[in-house]
């Protein structure tokens, strides 16, 4: 038995009100939505078909969508990143995005972020060497008119500028780390300096969005609706980053498990 069909996901983007000329950073977690309409066997192949193809109908030609595509290659073993190649460590709608023609991603072999649409380039081309510090693609973002954080899948939780966040803010409890890799471009391989905003290992500073997103409810800055056996929700990137700062200027431990301890 399915939980929901293609043009029910279009009227929940609709009653949302995600509109033409709207871009969306979008993050999801297609499990969570539970079966949809199909006689196809694969659920989350299908569903992703129909989140790209239903916002691209929704946004137009104008508008973009970015999704992160964070593969952490400069932490791992193999400290090779091709933007073209490497895959994402965060579920299966951002490798199917990356396959879609005329998407683009970002040089970050931390955290890349990928998208579609006439102002991608702009956004993602030669950015800093630093995933979070000035110029990074988080920060561009802010560049993007109309843009919206949209979940699928997701709940109110789901920060995407939590760690820019906290490296705007000079949190105790990270550090700016210097990684070494290779950056893979054109078969051409050339070594690189990355700086990442680390976390000091402790349950602690484990993230946790959940403080600043129930605020961001109590609030109203979030739109959602049900869609399956989940929610789609969607806040505006600029109001939501600025109403979190707000919030963590009083209190920087906010992003994360705490309680707060002496560095």
């Amino acid at each position: 038995m399915s939980d929901y069909n293609q043009s029910e996901l279009l009227e929940v983007f609709k009653k949302v009100k995600i509109a033409n000329e709207d871009s969306i950073f979008l993050t999801t977690g297609l499990g969570m939505l539970g079966s949809p309409e199909t006689n196809k066997k694969n659920y989350m192949l299908v569903s992703s078909n129909w989140i790209f193809k239903n916002l691209l109908k929704i946004i137009g030609k104008k508008g973009n969508i970015f999704v992160p595509t964070y593969s952490y290659t400069f932490g791992k073993k193999h400290k090779v990143y091709d933007p073209k190649t490497t895959k994402a460590d965060i579920g299966y709608f951002p490798n199917f995005f990356l396959k879609q023609k005329k998407v683009v991603r970002s040089n970050d072999p931390m955290m890349s972020i990928a998208g579609y649409g006439p102002d991608a380039k702009r956004i993602l081309h030669n950015i800093s060497d630093n995933s979070f510090g000035k110029n990074c693609a988080l920060e561009r973002l802010f560049k993007i008119k109309n843009l919206k954080c949209c979940h699928v899948g997701l709940g109110y939780n789901w920060i995407p500028f939590m760690h820019y966040l906290d490296w705007k803010n000079k949190v105790p409890f990270r550090f700016d780390k210097t990684f070494y890799g290779y950056i893979k471009k054109n078969k051409v391989k050339k070594k690189v300096k990355w700086i990442y905003s680390a976390r000091l290992l402790r349950k602690e500073t484990l993230s946790n969005g959940y403080k600043i997103g129930f605020k961001a409810v109590q609030n109203k800055l979030y739109r959602h609706a049900i869609i399956g056996r989940s929610m789609i929700y969607l806040i505006d990137y600029k109001k939501f980053f600025t109403f979190s700062k707000k919030l963590t200027k009083k209190n920087k431990w906010l992003t994360v498990n705490g309680p707060p301890f002496k560095v």
